[in-house]
């Protein structure tokens, strides 16, 4: 099991019989809290108190040592699925599988982040594989839904399945607590709403997404906007400015007259963003709707906004620790202000722990993140609406006040 905090390390010159577990821990922790670029094989040794090349004994490289945290923080998950997928059907145990996921995501908190935010850092290979096998757990989820619930076909299966362990791994995008048990019975109400949600027909919708463009963009903005794609495919610490320059078709050093470093672009990104959702919400926050219906309305601008600017939500989410201290703070302070506003008008119409609400909302917020960065789910057709509606079902909107809300929306814009 694996917390957020690293176990004690073992007195130094000693040869603990667990020393490659420990090693393993030590990374895992450390590739969460810094991120894998600022985490040095030294750094990992010093943790579990050896040398850097008594770690090379049990680790070849860094990156073998990401591999086996995100591999280890996976296993689990399939473990369980493996165990169930030849259980008899039934209700419990339905259940009690979601129970055991829940509690798998509590003692794996990393994974999510180490899967969306580091595995970026390793070889085409080594994500094909990681990839594989995230797919191969996810598929095991969705053939144990389809035995639950015979009226679901593939795709739709799929996309539930890949949305309920969005929301499990969700848990270690922030550091919200709850006690133990209430926390899993949350992680059980949320995955057990998404897993058992009638799906809309999507038979007659396109899979379309409508693109929203600038007309004439400044070269600046033009710059944010290809270093943001970079970013988003790469990872800020492999992206150079030359990269950056290139895609916008001037030299590298030309960047320098529009931004004093690499850095200063990442932070006008993601104030781009900040900026963006802060938009989004003013009208939404002036009109006199109801909390629910101003809810649905947010998610229905926040599902729009994560599909056409995927790239600007995924930096969002895995590149803040780039930021200089200043800049970091007064993001991340954004960011808690715009959650502050979904957790408030939740809480108008659904009496519920200030807590427990914010947890359901970044629950909600990372599954439609975490499926549009998923080029199979993004796909299917009628994609957009069906993740609104999940979304609106798991923020206990009503189907009929929401559709209504989707419709004064549109007509807005």
């Amino acid at each position: 099991m694996y917390s957020e905090q690293m176990r004690s390390a073992p007195p130094p010159r000693t040869r603990p019989r667990n020393r490659r577990e420990l090693t393993l821990e030590a990374a895992t922790v450390l590739f969460y809290q810094r991120g894998y670029a600022d985490v040095s094989m030294s750094d990992i040794a010093r943790a579990v108190n050896v040398s850097a090349p008594a770690i090379y004994r049990h680790f070849q490289s860094k990156s073998e040592l990401l591999v086996d945290a995100i591999s280890s923080g996976l296993t689990p998950y399939t473990e369980i699925l493996e165990a169930r997928s030849d259980e008899p059907s039934g209700r419990r145990g339905l259940d009690f599988v979601l129970r055991q996921l829940a509690e798998c995501a509590l003692d794996h908190r990393q994974l999510g982040v180490l899967w969306q935010r580091e595995a970026r850092n390793l070889g085409e290979q080594d994500q094909k594989i990681l990839r594989e096998r995230l797919r191969a757990t996810t598929r095991l989820l969705a053939g144990f839904l389809t035995v639950e619930r015979p009226e679901l076909e593939e795709s739709p299966a799929d996309l539930l399945a890949w949305c309920a362990m969005g929301a499990l791994v969700s848990v270690g995008f922030h550091s919200l607590s709850l006690p133990r048990e209430e926390y899993i019975q949350l992680l059980v109400d949320i995955t057990q709403t998404l897993v058992s949600l009638p799906t809309p027909d999507t038979g007659s919708l396109s899979s379309d997404i409508a693109e929203i463009t600038e007309s004439s963009p400044s070269r600046r903005e033009d710059l944010i906007s290809e270093a943001t794609e970079l970013f988003a495919e790469r990872g800020f610490g492999a992206v150079g400015v030359d990269d950056i320059g290139s895609a916008a078709g001037i030299a590298g050093p030309s960047i320098y007259s529009h931004f004093a470093s690499k850095q200063t672009i990442l932070a006008a990104a993601i104030q781009r963003g900040n900026d963006l959702l802060t938009k989004e919400a003013a009208p939404v926050l002036k009109s006199g709707e109801p909390p629910h219906v101003k809810l649905g309305r947010l998610v229905e601008s926040y599902v729009r906004l994560a599909l056409n600017d995927r790239f600007l939500i995924r930096i969002l989410l895995s590149e803040m620790n780039q930021l200089a201290e200043r800049d970091r703070d007064s993001a991340r302070r954004q960011q808690r202000q715009y959650i502050d506003i979904w957790t408030d008008l939740f809480r108008e119409y659904v009496k519920v722990d200030p807590v427990a609400a914010r947890i359901r909302v970044q629950a909600v917020l990372l599954v439609v993140n975490d499926a549009v960065q998923t080029p199979h789910l993004r796909s299917q057709p009628g994609f957009e609406q069906t993740l609104r509606h999940l979304a609106g079902a798991l923020l206990h909107i009503p189907q009929a006040q929401y559709m209504e809300s989707t419709a004064v929306l549109r007509a807005s814009l």
